[in-house]
């Protein structure tokens, strides 16, 4: 379920809900955005989730995610 974000440049990728990046000012501000309770359970692609809200309020734009299979048997 990872997903990669562009900011000013900067590149950042978000894996198992924790955002990494070689700029720490911007992994800092992205890890602080998540929620501190982990993603909801009812969100079958929670990282993608969490990028598309990082470039909605930071700008930027998402560049690469990889989606789960959704499952019909599962409850999200």
């Amino acid at each position: 379920m990872t997903a990669k974000i562009i900011m000013g440049g900067t590149e950042a990728t978000i894996d198992g809900y924790k955002w990494t990046s070689e700029d720490k000012a911007l992994e800092g501000a992205l890890n602080a955005m998540l929620s501190p309770y982990g993603p909801w359970g009812s969100d079958p692609n929670p990282d993608y989730t969490a990028a598309q809200e990082a470039v909605k309020l930071l700008g930027g734009e998402v560049t690469e995610f990889t989606e789960s299979e959704f499952d019909p048997e599962a409850v999200y």
